[in-house]
C-alpha cells in the first residue's frame, strides 16, 4: 500500500522538504536520532528531566544509594526500579492493632527491637467470647526487603491510654531501611546524578530523564518513536501529529483517531452519559474525519462537516464540545476562534464576565461568522467577525464582517484595543504586532506604539507610519523575531525593531530554546544563539526548528532552501 503525507496546519507535523534522509540532533549538535529517515516530525518531551528523591516515610531526610540498577543510555518503563537506596533516619508509625487499652511497654524509648516481635500490649476492653483473644501485641514494623534491627525512638502513648485501631502510638528507626527508587514515566535514563555510595537529600536531583515522542517516516510508513529512536508504535500511520497531552492523532485507512505515548489507541467513551444536551458516545470507536493536536487540553475533531473538541478523560476520548461548528481553531489563553453555526448555544448568564455587555453575548442576523468559545463551548461575546485569529499576550486580531472593513486588536472581553485602520495585524508575542496598511509590514505594540526600523522616517505629524518596510516577519522567540527587508535578506530584530542580527541570511526560522536556523546565501544552514553567533557551525543540507531539545536536520544530498516563512503563515 502506498503511503502519502498531506501536511495540515495544526498536525505538527512540519513542512515537506525534498528528498535526503533526516535524523535529529541536539543543542550540543550530537545525533541523537540516526540520519535515515524519510520525514521527521515535532519532538515533544524532555530530554533532561530531572527527578528527584522522594521522602518515602515521614521524617526520612535523605538516603544513600546502594546501588542502580540501570545504567545511562538504558531505557525504562514508568514504575520501573532504577535503584536501591537506603533511607536516612526514617521514623515508622507503629500502630495499635485493636481497639482498647494500652496495658504494657515491653520495649522503653531506645531500647531495641527486631521488625515483627512484640513491642507492648494492647488489651481489648469490651466483650469477647470465652475462646475469643482478649490482650494482642504491638509489633515492631520492618521497612524494605531486608529488615534489621529497629531503635525505639519513642511511645506517644503510655501505659492505661485507651487507644484505636490502627492509631498511631509509638516511633522506631531501622537500623536500616531498604527502598526502590522508581522511574517517574517511560524514557530514557539520560544521567545519574548521584552514584553509588553517595547520599541524597529529600527533593534533590539524583538522575535525568529523555521522556519525549517525535513521529518518523520509515520505509514508507509513520511511527512514534522515543529520543533515541527506538520505535515505540507497531501500527502504520497514513498520517500523524505531535505527541501533547499524552496523546496525537494518527490516521488509520480513512478516519482519525489518538493514540497514547505507548502508541495505543485510546478508546472513545461509548458509556452514554449525557452533557450539555449531547451524547459524549457519538460514535463506537475512536474515528473522526480529521483530528489536530491537542491544545489547552482540548483537541479540535471534524466529525462530517462539523467541528468540534475531544479531550483525554478517564482512560478515554469523551467529546467535550460537540460537533456543530463549521470551522475551529485551537484553544490559545481559554479561548478558541469557530466559525457558527445554527445550533451553537449562547453562553448562560453565569458564564458571561460581568464587563461582556448582556446585548453583544448574540448571534448574527446575517452571514455566518466567527466569534469565540469557552472551553465548556459556549459562545464568548459578538460571533460577527469575518475573519478571527488565536489570542497571544491576551489581544486577538480580528477583522468585521462588511468589505473592506479594517483589521483590529480585541481583547479577551471582545472589545476593541485599537483605533487606526489597518490591512492586517499578526500577533508575534513579546507584546509585539505586525501592522500593515497598504504597503509592507511594520512592528507595534499592544498601545499602537509604532517601532523604528529605519530611524527617521516619519510623517508630518511625527508618526511612524513610513515603517512598514519589512517584506515578512515571523514570531518572537529568545527576544528575536525573523524578519525580511523587501527583496533581501533574512535577520532578526528585538523587541524595539532593532537589528539585533544583521539581515544577510537566505532563510530565517524561529527561535527556540536559544537557537534558530538559518542558512547562508549560497551555504549550508546552521544554528544562531541570539547574538548573532553560530551555535551549530552551518553544515546541515537541511535543518528545521527545535522542539523541546531535539531538531530535524540532515547533512545529505544537495543544499535545500526550504519553505520561506511569511508573517502570520506557517512558522517552524
Amino acid at each position: 500500500m502506498k503511503l502519502c503525507l498531506v501536511l495540515l496546519l495544526g498536525m505538527g507535523v512540519g513542512v515537506s522538504w525534498a528528498g535526503g534522509k533526516w535524523g535529529m540532533v541536539d543543542t550540543n549538535g550530537t545525533w541523537r536520532l540516526p540520519e535515515k529517515y524519510e520525514e521527521v516530525g515535532e519532538f515533544r518531551g524532555d530530554l533532561k528531566r530531572s527527578f528527584t528523591l522522594p521522602e518515602f516515610l515521614p521524617g526520612v531526610k535523605g538516603a544513600k544509594v546502594r546501588k542502580w540498577l540501570k545504567v545511562e543510555g538504558d531505557e525504562v518503563k514508568g514504575g520501573q526500579a532504577l535503584a536501591e537506596v537506603e533511607l536516612t533516619e526514617p521514623a515508622l508509625p507503629v500502630e495499635s492493632p485493636i481497639s482498647g487499652m494500652l496495658v504494657k511497654i515491653g520495649v522503653p524509648a531506645g531500647g531495641a527491637a527486631i521488625p515483627g516481635s512484640a513491642l507492648g500490649s494492647v488489651r481489648n476492653l469490651g466483650h469477647v467470647g470465652m475462646f475469643e483473644k482478649k490482650q494482642f501485641d504491638v509489633l515492631c514494623p520492618g521497612y524494605g526487603p531486608n529488615p534489621g534491627s529497629a531503635t525505639m525512638v519513642r511511645w506517644l502513648k503510655l501505659e492505661g491510654d485507651a487507644v484505636l485501631k490502627g492509631e498511631k502510638i509509638a516511633e522506631v528507626r531501622p537500623k536500616e531501611a531498604m527502598a526502590m527508587l522508581q522511574a517517574p514515566g517511560s524514557g530514557t535514563l539520560v544521567k545519574i546524578e548521584v552514584k553509588d555510595g553517595e547520599e541524597a537529600k529529600v527533593g534533590q536531583a539524583v538522575a535525568k530523564m529523555g521522556i519525549g515522542r517525535v513521529p518518523v517516516k520509515l520505509g514508507g510508513e509513520w511511527f512514534y518513536a522515543d529520543e533515541r529512536g527506538t520505535r515505540v508504535t507497531q501500527d502504520r500511520y497514513l498520517e500523524v501529529g505531535s505527541m501533547l497531552g499524552g496523546m496525537a492523532p494518527v490516521k488509520l485507512g480513512e478516519k482519525w483517531g489518538f493514540v497514547d505515548g505507548e502508541g495505543r489507541l485510546i478508546p472513545k467513551a461509548t458509556d452514554g452519559k449525557k452533557a450539555k444536551g449531547f451524547s459524549f458516545g457519538l460514535v463506537e470507536k475512536a474515528e473522526f474525519d480529521l483530528a489536530r493536536k491537542v491544545r489547552g487540553g482540548l483537541a479540535a475533531v471534524r466529525v462530517m462537516d462539523r467541528w468540534g473538541y475531544v479531550a483525554y478523560q478517564d482512560g478515554g476520548i469523551r467529546m467535550a464540545i460537540s460537533p456543530r461548528f463549521l470551522q475551529a481553531r485551537d484553544f490559545s489563553e481559554g479561548l478558541a476562534a469557530v466559525e457558527e453555526s445554527e445550533d451553537a448555544p449562547l453562553a448562560e448568564e453565569g458564564d458571561v464576565d460581568k464587563e461582556v455587555a448582556e446585548e453583544e453575548v448574540k448571534k448574527p442576523a446575517g452571514p455566518a461568522a466567527w466569534g469565540y468559545i469557552l472551553p465548556s463551548g459556549k459562545l464568548w461575546g459578538r460571533l460577527d467577525f469575518a475573519e478571527a485569529g488565536d489570542f497571544l499576550d491576551g489581544r486577538a486580531a480580528v477583522r468585521a464582517l462588511g468589505e473592506g472593513m479594517p483589521w483590529v486588536l480585541i481583547d479577551s472581553k471582545i472589545k476593541a484595543r485599537t483605533t487606526k485602520n489597518y490591512g492586517g495585524l499578526v500577533l508575534l508575542g513579546e507584546k509585539r504586532v505586525a501592522w500593515r496598511q497598504s504597503g509592507g509590514w511594520g512592528l507595534m505594540d499592544l498601545q499602537e506604539r509604532v517601532l523604528e526600523i529605519r530611524p527617521g522616517i516619519k510623517n508630518q505629524a511625527g508618526e511612524g507610519v513610513g515603517q512598514d518596510v519589512l517584506e515578512a516577519v515571523g514570531p518572537f522567540g529568545d527576544d528575536r523575531a525573523p524578519a525580511k527587508e523587501p527583496g533581501g535578506k533574512w535577520g532578526y530584530l528585538d523587541p524595539e525593531g532593532k537589528w539585533a542580527i544583521p539581515a544577510k541570511f537566505e532563510r530565517a526560522l524561529v527561535f527556540h530554546g536559544g537557537l534558530a536556523a538559518a542558512k547562508e546565501p549560497g551555504g549550508k544552514w546552521g544554528y544562531l544563539r541570539p547574538d548573532g553567533s553560530w551555535g551549530l557551525a552551518p553544515k546541515y543540507t537541511k535543518a528545521r526548528a527545535f522542539t523541546d531539545g531535539l531538531a530535524a536536520v540532515s547533512e545529505q544530498g544537495e543544499v535545500e532552501l526550504g519553505p520561506e516563512g511569511a508573517t502570520g503563515g506557517f512558522w517552524e
